[in-house]
């Protein structure tokens, strides 16, 4: 280092540049956080307005409330405080079933951002070109936390004009509703910033992140499900503690969030002080000199990897089958005083409420199996424009064993996650009925689910070989088929429209018998896509940086 530059070092503030920092970052972010913002305002308006038609008054409200006041539908919703209020307020039973889930959206959110802005872009080197200029050392970390904190205030005060004219809702309980989810997003936020300074690689944040989400969700559902202190153990269960839209509606419980928070925040700028840059506190483990045989070929290489999503998929889906699977048993009780508009969503033409139920449950398991697909083909998309893949693309391959060995690799996460959360599902739904017999049954039903998921996957790896920067197309072809699937009977969606789905074309087993045809009819088209893809593949640039 010259005397000049040394001396503009010591001069400069660790915060000098923030405030140019903050502007580019929103942006470069521009496309994400208005994506998310439709997603997560636009549902839960969607929602919202569903609602007076699903529970039209409060003897239907009271019923529903009978059916959910259970541990294992407790912990998929929230406290039972929320319940005692379903007669008075629409508004406690909306809170009630959305706020654990719509608040876990918003971490996901809020963790990805906060390590697309940090880990990832020291990771990727693009830090160190920013920090070539006149900026302070901390400045990158400050102007990323600044974002998500605007951005946490502008989404809570959407979600709370959003849910205003539900019933029970005044302008306190909604503007409560909002601030929920300010206060979860800045926890996640803070606690992911940490989670940079730690890990080396923006993956690693990543995990940590989403393993303090796992976490949090799990304590709150814990709690709920025994309606006791483990709950205040979860950033997410404060939100919940709240009880907001109900007699009992209080503020307090978000300031353990905002603590929580700021104490992260502090964390992480005394981290980022103590470590080299390009590094994480958390040293990486040293790999072996040579590599094995096994990891001697592209193809190989993508498994090697991707292995970590593979994890996350086996992990994901066996508590979710689980999870399915323990209420299933008491499906009758639960869904008999719903509307005839509720039954809709799980009318599939079984003789019983169990085997409806079984059905949706698979199809909807199968899209959330469908969704480790997805992340597996866009890895591929990571890859390349990170530069990772020009190492391999110089090496003597074909386009088929790369970029081509993401889509066997995504096809393989995707079907393992199905299969298992089958088992799980089938395990747990056997010995909730007590009915062992069930087990085929059930297990059935969920690779039955198989090759629609095939379908999903194809297309993703299609999309990214033809339009590579069109990463939100698979996106938005997994979304439309969860709308057919949970919504479509009852939105009244024409059967053609609802025929764009390839999970529509899967009978509804067990409520149904098996239809070969059009599965194997799938099987064709993830085939057919299959090769579509990876003509793409052969004829397109590579795009590296």
């Amino acid at each position: 280092m010259t005397t000049a530059t040394a001396a503009l070092g010591d001069n400069l503030g660790t915060l000098a540049g923030t405030g140019k920092l903050l502007r580019f970052h929103a942006r470069r972010t521009r496309l994400y956080l208005l994506g998310w913002f439709a997603g997560l305002v636009g549902g839960t308006w969607l929602i919202a307005a569903a609602f007076p038609n699903l529970y039209p008054t409060a003897e239907d409200r009271a019923g529903y409330a009978l059916t959910v006041d259970t541990p294992a539908m407790r912990s998929m919703t929230g406290p039972g405080t929320y319940i005692d209020a379903y007669a008075s307020s629409t508004g406690a039973m909306f809170a009630h079933n959305m706020l654990l889930w719509t608040g876990a959206l918003t971490a996901v959110m809020f963790i990805l951002l906060l390590t697309r802005l940090t880990r990832a872009d020291e990771e990727t080197s693009r830090l160190e070109v920013i920090r070539s200029e006149p900026v302070g050392r901390r400045a990158d970390l400050a102007a990323a936390l600044l974002l998500a904190a605007v951005a946490a205030l502008v989404l809570g005060a959407l979600i709370g004009l959003t849910v205003l004219g539900v019933d029970g809702a005044d302008a306190e309980g909604a503007f409560l509703y909002g601030a929920a989810h300010t206060a979860i997003a800045l926890v996640f936020a803070g606690l992911t910033a940490v989670a940079a300074q730690l890990g080396a690689y923006s993956s690693s944040a990543n995990g940590l992140g989403f393993a303090a989400l796992g976490a949090s969700v799990l304590l709150a559902a814990v709690g709920n499900a025994q309606d006791n202190w483990v709950t205040w153990l979860s950033p997410i269960g404060w939100s919940q503690l709240t009880y907001v839209m109900t007699p009992e509606q209080r503020w307090w419980p978000l300031a353990l969030g905002v603590a929580l928070g700021l104490l992260a925040v502090w964390l992480a700028f005394t981290l980022v002080a103590h470590r080299d840059f390009g590094q994480g506190m958390m040293a990486g483990r040293a790999g072996r000199a040579e590599a094995p045989a096994s990891l001697r070929g592209a193809g190989s290489l993508t498994f090697r990897l991707t292995r970590g999503l593979m994890w996350a998929a086996v992990i994901t889906m066996l508590l979710l089958g689980a999870a399915y699977g323990s209420i299933l048993g008491s499906a009758d009780e639960m869904l008999a005083n719903l509307s005839e508009e509720q039954r809709q969503v799980l009318n599939r033409g079984g003789s019983s409420i169990e085997e409806n139920f079984a059905a949706t449950i698979a199809t909807i398991d199968a899209l959330f199996a469908a969704i480790f697909g997805l992340l597996v083909v866009g890895r591929a998309r990571k890859e390349e424009t990170d530069g990772r893949g020009e190492l391999l693309a110089a090496a003597p391959v074909t386009r088929g064993r790369w970029p081509g060995s993401y889509l066997p690799a995504a096809l393989t996460t995707a079907t393992a996650a199905v299969v298992v959360g089958g088992v799980s599902l089938a395990l747990a739904g056997a010995a909730s009925l007590d009915d062992w017999g069930s087990f085929g049954k059930l297990f059935g039903a969920s690779v039955l689910q198989l090759p629609a998921v095939w379908v999903l996957t194809a297309f993703a790896f299609a999309a990214y070989a033809w339009l590579p920067r069109a990463g939100w197309l698979r996106w938005l072809v997994w979304l439309y088929a969860f709308v057919v699937a949970y919504y479509g009977q009852l939105l009244e969606m024409p059967g053609w429209l609802q025929g764009i789905s390839p999970f529509d074309h899967i009978a509804d087993y067990p409520a149904a018998d098996v239809e070969w045809l059009p599965i194997a009819v799938l099987v064709i088209a993830a085939a057919a896509i299959s090769a579509l893809g990876y003509a793409g593949a052969r004829r397109r640039d590579l795009h590296f940086s």
